[in-house]
């Protein structure tokens, strides 16, 4: 049974994400701290900076205040004309009252933003300043000044690339060393899945990996390996076990069919009889001549071809099956046994009914071992029908669809009881008297067919019993590529 398939994420994008998180998250934090610290350094330094120029001016417009000199106060704003982030620059007297003021030439907006209680306050891109103008504690007047914050605008553009220019950098980094070490992690593990999905679909064990890690993965398809090995060696024994069974189980076969082989052999033999002493009785009269010799002598030669023919089967059958699976024509497979057993079905007075489907595919495998499935078939349907009465018949029935070629028999031996219908493929359990059964027909029927990656069921029917074999096509079976050269 093949495990449940299930959408999920591999486990090398769950790596990839974990190590690009671990990475990036991190500088992205360092990033934002770097950012925020030189922002908050670039104004810290702008104000004090600032801070400088509106002392300077105060300090040089104090007599300008005190002996209301506006035109004084003009002249000390106009230093300001070298200065070109300083956008203007107001001069408050104690009444509050504009008494001087600068504003630098290429200032478009009105930007002046008036009473505000503030020292420093940072809007509409500039930084205003005030600072109250003192002279031994009497309050002269008060300065309010504005500098465009262009310049910080742009480094802190300046600094939001470099940080995304990092992050992506770190990001392709990590990626690419990331994938580097999963490539050569990931390639031992799709080795090791696709070695096991091949050992559990084909049920074949000589695959081996190979690996030059020394490291955890390289122990594991160490392990691996070893296991195998120890599994090919018992399915070595098994499949030497199963070919002494098999061999035993045909060998009981061909004994409880001695009678039926005579049968067999008997009407060849009467014929061969009957023809030579035809040919003896004219000899002895003079009354042979050469072309009715020559009939009789082909007829002989026929018969001689027949008993041969039933005789080699039956040397074939008995002998062991060493050879690999090949092609079988399950069709062929039914009419071998029938010719092995079809006189002894006669004489019992059993009806057989065949239906071969044309064109049917071939199934890989054994053909005797297959033979072997069907004759155990028919000799249980033999042997259940004759002890009852009514009707006697068999049918054979080979077809095929698109879940592969079946092989079915039906018969009307009346039924197998319910109770021992699940143990009916199981070792050495038997229906039939003592001595008239080894119990093993059917058990090792199902092996046989279940080594040809088949199937076999078995249901009763109106009056009897169907035993139904489904076998893999040739054709599907083509279709199967091994992960494995």
């Amino acid at each position: 049974m093949s495990p449940p398939k299930k959408n999920r994420i591999g486990f090398f994008y769950r790596r990839l994400i974990a190590v690009v998180a671990i990475n990036v998250l991190p500088l992205l934090v360092l990033s934002g701290l770097l950012y925020s610290y030189i922002m908050s350094d670039y104004k810290s330094n702008l104000i004090a900076l600032m801070n400088n120029q509106i002392m300077l001016l105060a300090t040089t417009s104090e007599s300008a205040l005190l002996f209301d000199d506006a035109e004084a106060g003009e002249r000390v704003l106009s230093t300001l004309e070298l200065n070109e982030t300083i956008q203007y620059t107001q001069i408050y007297n104690a009444d509050n009252q504009l008494f001087a003021q600068y504003r630098h030439p290429e200032m478009i907006n009105d930007t002046v933003i008036e009473h505000f209680d503030k020292a420093v306050e940072f809007k509409n891109n500039n930084i205003y300043l005030n600072y109250k103008i003192m002279k031994n504690g009497e309050y002269l007047g008060l300065i309010v000044m504005s500098a465009s914050t262009e310049g910080l605008a742009a480094q802190k553009d300046h600094l939001l690339l470099i940080s995304v220019l990092t992050l992506l950098g770190s990001f392709i980094l990590a990626s690419l060393l990331n994938w580097t070490l999963q490539k050569r992690l990931n390639t031992p593990i799709r080795d090791l899945i696709s070695l096991v999905h091949y050992v559990t679909k084909h049920k074949r064990y000589h695959k081996r990996l190979a690996t030059d890690q020394n490291n955890e993965f390289g122990d594991i398809i160490a392990w691996v390996n070893t296991m195998l090995n120890t599994m090919e060696l018992h399915e070595n024994e098994r499949k030497a076990s199963s070919a002494k069974i098999i061999q035993a189980s045909k060998l009981a076969t061909l004994g409880e069919m001695a009678t039926s082989v005579a049968h067999e052999l008997n009407q060849p033999l009467n014929i061969i009889r009957m023809a030579a002493e035809n040919c003896r009785r004219k000899v002895s009269t003079g009354t042979a001549d050469t072309e009715y010799l020559y009939g009789k002598l082909s007829r002989i030669e026929q018969q001689t071809a027949r008993a041969a023919a039933i005789i080699d089967h039956m040397r074939m059958f008995g002998r062991k099956a060493e050879e690999d699976p090949a092609p079988v024509d399950p069709r062929k497979v039914v009419t071998n046994s029938l010719n092995l057993m079809g006189e002894q079905l006669r004489l019992a007075g059993i009806k057989l009914v065949t239906e071969l489907a044309e064109d049917c595919p071939f199934v890989l495998g054994h053909t005797i071992q297959l033979e072997q499935v069907l004759l155990n078939l028919l000799t249980n349907a033999r042997d259940a029908i004759v002890q009852r009465e009514g009707e006697a018949k068999i049918t054979l029935r080979v077809f095929f669809d698109d879940e592969g070629v079946h092989i079915c028999t039906e018969d009307t031996g009346g039924g197998i009881p319910e109770e021992i219908l699940p143990r009916i493929f199981e070792p050495f359990f038997t229906t039939k008297e003592m001595g008239k059964g080894t119990g093993l027909g059917l058990s090792v029927g199902y092996g046989i067919i279940r080594d040809m990656n088949g199937t076999i069921v078995v249901e009763n029917i109106d009056n009897g019993a169907r035993f139904k074999i489904l076998l893999p096509s040739v054709r599907s079976i083509s279709k199967i590529k091994p992960h494995f050269s």
